[in-house]
């Protein structure tokens, strides 16, 4: 159900459950996990890239294997359902995506650094219509990326966003052909593979834990991760 390939210094991880739609089930969590933390540990891996098989990105979270209690019991503390989104990626992910990307789905691409979709991807919280809440922090990252008014567009309606909308609201950082995502994603990962390490990682961690500061604690923060030996 998770498919991982290495392109030289590149970590691909594949949704590939193509019979529903990628939609994630537990064990298919735990395995996005372990894949995503392989990658994290792999002193040779610069950049991960996500996608999904079968034309789509993922559906979400799988309703059936969620009524039949296959995910653990949500609790503040403990694990989100998607697994890995309760804190940022330890290196850079570019989502490549490709149709549906809906629900958690939808929330996992958040959680990636870029995105990089074809003209054949939808977006959104269509969870919300059905009475499941945001688990995986889509309410926390889609306001940063897209602003408060957009996001609340989005979440409020839980309407179907088409790519080129996610496009011009900055959701989605670059817009593809059909079936051109996955090749745009490996390149855009390899551009930012090929950066210098430390400098790459610092101005990264920078940019995400600038949130909970103010302008001059993170101007100092900058400066820490910059001149770290």
């Amino acid at each position: 159900m998770i498919r991982t390939a290495r392109h030289g210094d590149l970590h691909l991880i594949t949704l590939d459950r193509p019979g529903r739609r990628n939609a994630v089930d537990g064990p298919m969590a735990e395995a996005l996990a372990d894949a995503v933390g392989a990658a994290e540990r792999d002193d040779a891996v610069r950049a991960i890239v996500l996608t999904g098989a079968g034309g789509a990105f993922c559906a979400g979270n799988d309703l059936k294997a969620m009524a039949a209690g296959d995910f653990p019991v949500p609790t503040v503390d403990g694990p989100p359902p998607m697994a890995v989104t309760r804190t940022p990626p330890a290196k850079p992910v570019i989502a490549a995506v490709e149709g549906y990307c809906f629900g958690g789905g939808f929330e996992l691409a958040l959680w990636a650094d870029l995105r990089v979709a074809s003209t054949t991807a939808e977006f959104g919280t269509l969870n919300l219509a059905q009475g499941l809440p945001c688990l995986d922090a889509a309410t926390v990252r889609l306001p940063r990326l897209v602003g408060q008014g957009r996001a609340l567009d989005i979440l409020l309606t839980a309407r179907r966003v088409p790519a080129e909308e996610a496009h011009a609201c900055g959701l989605v950082d670059r817009l593809t052909g059909p079936g051109e995502a996955l090749e745009r994603a490996l390149e855009l990962a390899a551009a930012v593979a090929r950066l210098p390490v430390e400098a790459r990682n610092a101005a990264r961690r920078s940019v995400l834990e600038q949130w909970s500061l103010p302008e001059d604690e993170a101007a100092r923060n900058e400066a820490r991760l910059a001149l770290r030996p």
